[in-house]
């Protein structure tokens, strides 16, 4: 098996890039002592730590009085799927239709 070096050395370099970042985003979040350790740990694993971090990391959920919010005026939730169906039918029953 042929060992590519310089791939690995740009795989590395982007690595230690992410790290950084991460490093960055992590201190200057507002938060507790030990989550930050963790997460500092996490993403200091060279090529997987970068890649974990952006699948536990979840965004910040929003509070419920901004999630309920309501449709804007003229737009409409569809309780089952008879209006597309519908429109899907008319479509292809048009004359002339290849």
């Amino acid at each position: 098996m042929e060992s590519h070096p310089i791939l690995l050395a740009e795989l590395m370099l982007l690595s230690i890039c992410a790290s950084i970042s991460i490093w960055v985003e992590v201190l200057r979040r507002p938060g507790g002592f030990l989550p930050k350790v963790l997460l500092l740990f996490i993403s200091a694993i060279p090529v997987f730590g970068p890649i974990f971090f952006i699948f536990i990391d979840a965004p910040p959920a929003l509070p419920l009085s901004e999630q309920a919010r309501q449709f804007p005026k003229g737009t409409s939730v569809y309780p089952d799927f008879s209006p597309l169906m519908t429109s899907i039918k008319r479509y292809f029953s048009q004359p002339g239709r290849d």
